[in-house]
């Protein structure tokens, strides 16, 4: 079966802007959902993603949908396929990486393999995938689904979900959950910078971070 819905459209421009600055590792500190399996990862770094959601999901022997997803996106979006398991044919490679760059996609992310490394890495696109292969897919048309929920690492992706992906992994967030934790997540990035100014002074982690304080309560609390 066939599935196209429309692209959903659900980030205020300035939210998705506000992520430009922001970490996933930033938000890690804060949450346990909603980071991707991290076997996901990008063909080359640096590496870094942000946008809005564009869902896919096809088969492991068909990629047609996948051509159909790309000229469905606007600008800044950010493609997500899920194959359903498969993990030996790549429906992605060089030539829909061109045709994807060229659309102004922000980046796309692979659960399974991908095909054409060399090219991706030349073209600096970016591309999340698990593995490298020579098996790609065909053009079946036989299946396959577009702006759908879908799985992407073991996390659910709904159309519209915010995308925040560097070298280090892939965060997903609901737009309701991405303006919850948008401030606090600023604060700890500047936060992480000034550590690092004060650790290049010559000052101690242990007592930038309050982790010496903490433990000597601990212990403290412990003793007899």
């Amino acid at each position: 079966m066939i599935v196209i819905n429309p692209r959903v459209d659900r980030l205020p421009a300035d939210l998705i802007e506000r992520f430009k600055s922001i970490e996933p590792a930033s938000v890690g500190h804060m949450i346990e959902f909603g980071f991707c399996d991290p076997q996901l990862h990008p063909l080359w770094r640096p590496c870094r993603v942000v946008g809005p959601a564009v869902t896919v999901r096809t088969t492991a022997l068909d990629s047609t949908i996948v051509h159909v997803a790309i000229d469905a996106t606007v600008p800044g979006d950010v493609l997500l396929i899920d194959r359903n398991g498969d993990d030996r044919h790549a429906c992605w490679g060089g030539l829909t990486s061109l045709a994807a760059q060229m659309r102004g996609i922000a980046g796309v992310i692979v659960d399974g393999c991908v095909t054409d490394y060399t090219e991706i890495e030349e073209m600096r696109f970016p591309v999340y995938g698990r593995t490298i292969t020579a098996l790609t897919t065909k053009g079946l048309a036989l299946e396959g689904e577009i702006n759908v929920p879908i799985q992407i690492g073991g996390v659910t992706v709904h159309p519209g979900d915010l995308v925040v992906a560097d070298s280090d992994g892939i965060l997903i967030l609901t737009p309701e959950m991405a303006a919850q934790v948008v401030d606090e997540a600023e604060a700890r990035q500047k936060r992480g910078l000034w550590v690092r100014d004060e650790l290049l002074k010559g000052a101690r982690i242990s007592d930038l971070t309050k982790a010496a304080d903490k433990i000597r309560a601990r212990m403290e609390a412990e003793s007899p």
